[in-house]
């Protein structure tokens, strides 16, 4: 009886990681176009964040505000995943991490609305929680990104870019800790 009901859970779960990420795919238009038509709010982040905004813009051809929110988006991503005595190593580490955080767009209501079911989903399903959590933080940068214009494939090429000012600003531990979240 018990072996009826996992191919069940394993297809509700598949469906609703399907709705969750079709969410994110449909982020909100507006934001996008408010972005790409020169309304988005993202300033260059202060001091040697823009050294990190410049490595972004020279390395991928986005714009400034593009390469500010996505930084911004994996460092809340790794705020939100570190203990907070490894965040403060690496906050301590990336200079303007904290302007580079404010300049990411907020998640979209959809995504988090959609996050939030998956998470009570999966609260009672043990190893599934963790996998949850982890597609729940990437819908999240997914989201953003789409926010700032960028697709979701510019996210795995922002992050060999950020890890490597990580390494070059904060030593390979810094760099380490930011791999273990990305």
């Amino acid at each position: 009886m018990k072996m009826k009901k996992v191919p069940v859970l394993i297809a509700v779960f598949s469906f609703l990681l399907m709705s969750l990420f079709t969410g994110v795919v449909c982020a909100e238009a507006s934001g996008i176009m408010e972005t790409i038509t020169g309304g988005g709010s993202a300033e260059p982040a202060a001091s040697g964040g823009m050294d990190l905004v410049k490595m972004l813009t020279s390395q991928l051809g986005v714009t400034e505000p593009q390469a500010t929110g996505g930084a911004g988006a994996l460092f809340n991503m790794a705020k939100g995943a570190l203990s907070e005595t490894d965040y403060g190593q690496v906050a301590s580490a990336i200079p303007g991490i904290g302007d580079l955080i404010s300049a990411a767009p907020a998640v979209s209501e959809s995504t988090s609305k959609n996050s939030d079911k998956m998470a009570g989903l999966a609260g009672g399903l043990g190893s599934l929680t963790s996998a949850v959590d982890s597609a729940n933080k990437y819908a999240a940068v997914y989201d953003q990104f789409k926010q700032l214009g960028l697709n979701t494939e510019m996210v795995s090429k922002f992050v060999p870019v950020v890890l490597s000012f990580a390494n070059s600003s904060g030593g390979e531990s810094v760099m380490n800790l930011l791999k273990s979240v990305w």
